[in-house]
């Protein structure tokens, strides 16, 4: 088994849960002068193949992303279903949810993080279908969750899951 979390040295993303996208996005880009690099939503169903708790799932969210030197800030607008957003929204309110690290092996790295007892929670395909995500229960140790980024066109030859 790897033993190691990182393919690179970077943090390469934090996330913001927000109850209103367009208030967030005015916010932040009156506050830093910038402007979102990109703005997306959720894929269809059938493209995100989805998983919550183990479970499939249809799960809906909006986001936008603020792209700095040395690192992406992103607020998240979850849809109404269940997801790690959702709940976490619902009991908290907004605000910080997660670190994001990029990984060209997530099965890997998947194996690596629960092996440390941090289940996966939840996975999803990106919106045009070129990646993925997952969600690992860092709760306890660290007071939000750490997400594993992957892209096809960067990712090791892996076991499927």
């Amino acid at each position: 088994m790897d033993t190691r979390l990182l393919d690179e040295d970077a943090v390469m993303q934090i996330c913001f849960l927000t109850d209103n996208l367009e208030h967030s996005i005015d916010w932040f880009a009156d506050l830093t002068g910038k402007t979102p690099s990109h703005i997306g939503k959720s894929a269809a169903a059938d493209v995100a193949k989805a998983t919550y708790l183990g479970k499939p799932a249809s799960i809906t969210f909006r986001l936008a992303l603020f792209r700095f030197s040395n690192i992406d800030v992103e607020f998240l607008e979850p849809g109404p279903e269940p997801s790690t957003w959702r709940d976490q929204l619902d009991e908290k309110g907004p605000g910080f949810h997660h670190f994001a690290f990029r990984t060209r092996n997530m099965t890997k790295r998947r194996a690596f993080l629960e092996s440390k007892g941090h289940a996966m929670l939840q996975h999803g395909e990106f919106e045009h279908g070129d990646g993925r995500y997952e969600y690992f229960d860092t709760t306890n140790p660290m007071g939000a969750l750490i997400e594993l980024l992957e892209w096809d066109n960067n990712k090791e030859e892996q076991a499927q899951r």
